[in-house]
């Protein structure tokens, strides 16, 4: 009896959760087709080309959804439940209020796997093929992941340290480039070149057109020309400076391969941390969306479409605008990166214990 009880309740709970992720996914569709069709517009690009963009993103719009659609559900069934006198009749039979809140968790629980699996598997990647086709595409940005910068600094190993006045990532090259090795403390080797490649077979940078200044103490530096110089320089183009960070283009390891760099070269990764929290933090939403909807069932005791999915909507993105406050607030340092990612779905979990509890259901 209790399996079969469950089982209902449970497949209760998906035909509102489909609803509602479909119609969300829709309103992000409709909203991001009045953002950009004017580019598509003006650039002459095909209907097609429009098509393929918004089907890249629709992933995106999934996981985005999915916890607002995880509240629409717990409110539709609960609120079915409560109209059709099937909650009284499962307090008479003798289970608790928590008890038949529990598969609609399970649930939760459920969608929240799938929207976790979908965001560090499809979508990132197609999220960054939609940016390239609106980005590279259609704006002709060839350079919106900001891959050529201009006068950067970095560390080529624990006395090596390279400067360049360009350095470009697509092509792999440096222009104006100034190696300035270290012993002990104290400058023994000077790389001042017109130009460097990276050498993918050979693992290491070559420098062209420039010289060589040794230091040996006291004496007088020795100075020579090259044409080409095969340096001992074997840090990768990619570990020197990353590309734009696009929070929805990359998953959690890529974001934590990220932190790594960033710290091997001692540059400030509060931002990515973040971020990193709030991607592993992010099934928890579907949890604490769950437990809310239940509450205001609970506590309102009526019954009206209309308004829960009013409802869903307010809450849903509410809690969505406290995420990105949250994650704001980690980037700036103002909160520790797991704080940052994880108290928007503790403070609304614990919101809705308060009111659970408020309404006798625990």
């Amino acid at each position: 009896m209790n399996k079969t009880f469950y089982r209902y309740i449970a497949r209760s709970f998906w035909a509102p959760f489909g609803f509602g992720l479909g119609v969300f996914c829709l309103l992000l569709i409709f909203g991001s087709l009045f953002d950009k069709l004017n580019f598509f517009m003006k650039s002459g690009a095909g209907a097609g080309l429009f098509i393929k963009y918004i089907l890249y993103q629709a992933p995106y719009f999934i996981v985005k959804m999915t916890p607002i659609a995880t509240l629409l559900a717990v409110l539709f069934t609960l609120g079915g439940m409560m109209s059709r006198g099937e909650w009284k009749a499962g307090l008479a039979g003798g289970w608790r209020p928590f008890d038949m809140i529990k598969p609609l968790l399970a649930c939760a629980l459920l969608a929240g796997a799938g929207q976790f699996l979908l965001q560090e598997t499809a979508a990132p990647e197609l999220y960054m093929r939609s940016e390239y086709l609106f980005e590279g595409k259609m704006r002709g940005r060839d350079d919106w992941q900001r891959l050529v910068r201009k006068d950067v600094v970095f560390s080529a190993g624990d006395e090596t340290f390279v400067t360049a006045h360009v350095f470009d990532g697509r092509r792999r090259e440096m222009l104006k480039v100034i190696v300035s090795v270290y012993e002990a403390g104290r400058l023994a080797l000077e790389i001042n070149a017109a130009s460097a490649v990276w050498r993918q077979g050979a693992g290491r940078w070559d420098f062209f057109d420039g010289v060589t200044i040794k230091y040996a103490g006291d004496d007088k530096p020795a100075v020579s020309k090259f044409k080409e110089y095969q340096s001992a320089v074997s840090v990768r183009p990619e570990d020197l400076v990353l590309e734009k960070l696009v929070p929805d283009g990359v998953s959690s390891a890529e974001v934590l391969r990220r932190v790594r760099r960033l710290e091997a070269v001692g540059a400030p990764a509060a931002a990515e941390r973040t971020l990193l929290w709030v991607k592993l933090a992010a099934p928890l939403s579907n949890l604490a969306m769950a437990l809310i909807g239940a509450a205001m069932v609970l506590l309102a005791k009526k019954n009206n479409r209309y308004f829960s999915f009013g409802l869903a909507v307010g809450v849903g993105f509410f809690f969505w605008a406290v995420i990105i406050l949250s994650q704001e607030a980690g980037k700036a340092e103002l909160l520790p990166p797991y704080a940052a990612g994880l108290a928007p779905a503790l403070l609304f979990a614990a919101a809705s214990l308060w009111g659970l509890r408020r309404a006798r259901a625990v």
